[in-house]
């Protein structure tokens, strides 16, 4: 089997989503007075991407990675604290994206779709959950296909028969399966 290397993966990746940004990303960008950005929409978009195909734990490290081996292919890139502040921020341009990469597989004219839901603990269920950054928005669930408790969230996604998702949402981990799905399928 025939691996990419990582420059080119990288390149690859980066050449899509500049097409699209040229074509029709730009529009999602609120116009804002400031001087243009020296690390592109195009470059953060691709490390958002990148960051799916490199093993690495957490942003710092995935960005050390980065800076240690490709900065040739990055050489603005962004601190860590710049990085998490723009990755933020661009959440929705990089929604659009998904959506219109969707829309040009032609999977969202279908008419059968699968619907599902998988636990995603966040902190071990006897730890105490006092001083978790997720303290007020996860809760104690019950997932009956692995007969498992835990603290955290519900993911619920729909996708089309291939397997590609189309909407998702991570709701709390006691939620209702059917009022799960209806959060999400008020958005097909």
């Amino acid at each position: 089997m025939n691996m990419i290397d990582a420059p080119t993966l990288l390149t690859i990746i980066y050449v899509l989503v500049d097409d699209w940004y040229q074509e029709q990303g730009y529009r999602f960008i609120p116009i804002l007075p400031r001087p243009e950005p020296s690390f592109s929409e195009s470059e953060m978009l691709t490390l958002l991407l990148a960051m799916d195909y490199f093993p690495y734990p957490g942003e710092r490290q995935f960005l050390g990675f980065i800076r240690a081996n490709y900065l040739s292919l990055f050489p603005k890139l962004l601190d860590q604290s710049q990085f998490n502040r723009r990755a933020r921020r661009l959440e929705g341009l990089m929604e659009e994206l998904r959506r219109s990469w969707v829309k040009q597989m032609g999977v969202h004219f279908e008419r059968t779709l699968l619907l599902d839901t998988k636990p995603v603990p966040v902190v071990g269920y006897k730890r105490s959950k006092g001083q978790s950054d997720f303290t007020g928005s996860a809760t104690y669930g019950y997932c009956a296909s692995r007969q498992m408790k835990y603290f955290g969230y519900k993911l619920v996604v729909v996708s089309s028969l291939e397997g590609v998702p189309l909407v998702y949402s991570l709701v709390p981990a006691h939620s209702d399966e059917r009022e799960a799905a209806e959060s999400v399928l008020q958005f097909i």
